[in-house]
């Protein structure tokens, strides 16, 4: 899957996030601010986002402070300007003046967006033009998604074991962080949206979103986001999609056509380790016995107990944090010297479509003009001639004797 979720629990919030999500998963220095620590980083800094926003006195767009996350997320769900709010009145008023609703444990979730990797390959090695062009429709997609979730899977439970359940009529609120490296220091392009479960009902009082529903709704999410974000990058760049198997018997995925099949594998490193891993742990999982020798669990490994153990092992295969983060240019010059097994030759950028090589010697088009326009004929016409949906030359036509 392309989305990720996970849960944020108060304390998680200053131990974690606020530490080193919120500066591109680097370590944040000591005693140093979160707008000075971001731009040591390299990364943007944080937006807000959703349909709640006016509620809270936010705007959408609007930089996210380090105090506003630490009231809304750190502070078991506080109002985002709580400390203005209680300014001067008794730590009992203050208290009521900043809250809303019941305090909770559990604060939001977060969701991680990444793209498909034929089109995070596209971004890390494409011009600036392309990259320009995948980071806006990175941030189209994330926003439709955030659209379904408020319209469709949001819930508000309330009264006795949660019997009544509401739609949030003035939708939710989250706080978006852009990071352009994974673990291992490769390019990758990602962002962490971290969504309060903080509501409110049509009576105007305040309750919490069911995380469960958000759960269950992920896959449907990272579908989601598939279908905008690569409908969005091949409009714009004159691209086309095509089905790859991935898994034998399982359902293919859909992929930019042109970008090998042995590139993506390429950046599948990941995936590889965390398959050997869980077939070793399954291994003991099926010879594994008790005190008296019998076996502890069925001969047939479960959806399940297979579910558990690849948690098992993607998290013992997980790599350390590097210390701090890179802009995206810095890290894509980190490809160029490696080398692709699949394809035994550096993974440079001539593997891509012809539409994303960037050009030696030639001048960017500017913001102000596209290339990759329709011609006649349903072909594609580039600055080099004309070519067809697939990327490939289409021969002009033999002159008429």
């Amino acid at each position: 899957m392309t989305v990720d979720i996970r849960v944020i629990r108060a304390g998680r919030m200053y131990r974690y996030y606020l530490r080193e999500t919120v500066v591109g998963d680097g370590r944040r220095p000591a005693r140093t601010s979160l707008r000075v620590a971001q731009e040591q980083a390299g990364v943007p800094v944080g937006r807000w986002m959703g349909r709640g926003l006016a509620v809270l006195g936010l705007t959408a767009g609007e930089e996210v402070t380090e105090a506003q996350l630490r009231n809304l997320f750190g502070e078991r769900g506080r109002h985002p300007y709580a400390d203005r709010l209680a300014a001067g009145d008794s730590p009992k008023k203050a208290y009521r003046a900043g809250a809303l609703g019941r305090r909770v444990k559990v604060t939001g979730v977060d969701f991680v967006f990444r793209p498909q990797p034929s089109i995070y390959l596209l971004w890390a090695f494409g011009d600036e033009e392309t990259r320009l062009v995948i980071e806006a429709a990175h941030e189209r997609a994330i926003a439709r998604v955030l659209e379904s979730i408020e319209d469709e899977v949001a819930v508000i439970r309330y009264g006795t074991d949660g019997v009544y359940r509401v739609r949030p009529p003035g939708g939710l609120v989250a706080a978006r962080f852009r990071h352009y490296e994974a673990r291992s220091g490769r390019p990758l392009l990602h962002d962490h949206l971290l969504l309060s479960v903080k509501g409110q009902r049509l009576d105007g009082k305040w309750g919490s979103v069911h995380t469960t529903a958000l759960h269950e709704n992920t896959v449907a999410a990272s579908a989601l986001y598939n279908e905008f974000i690569a409908a969005e990058v091949c409009e714009e760049l004159g691209l086309a999609t095509e089905p790859r198997t991935v898994t034998p018997g399982r359902r293919p995925v859909m992929e930019i056509a042109g970008v090998p099949h042995g590139l993506i594998r390429w950046t599948a490193r990941r995936s590889d380790q965390t398959a050997a891993c869980l077939s070793e742990l399954e291994h003991e999982y099926d010879t594994a016995v008790d005190d008296d020798g019998e076996p502890r669990f069925l001969p047939v490994v479960s959806e399940r107990a297979r579910a558990k153990l690849n948690q098992i092992a993607a998290r013992k295969t997980r790599p350390p944090k590097k210390g701090k983060a890179r802009p995206p240019r810095t890290a894509a010059r980190g490809l160029e010297g490696e080398r692709d097994p699949h394809l035994r030759c550096p993974g440079r950028r001539h593997h891509l479509p012809p539409r994303v090589r960037p050009r030696r010697g030639r001048r960017d088009p500017g913001p102000g003009r596209r290339r990759g326009r329709h011609s006649a004929g349903g072909h594609r016409r580039h600055r080099d001639g004309v070519r067809d949906e697939r990327g490939r030359p289409v021969p002009p036509p033999s002159p008429a004797r």
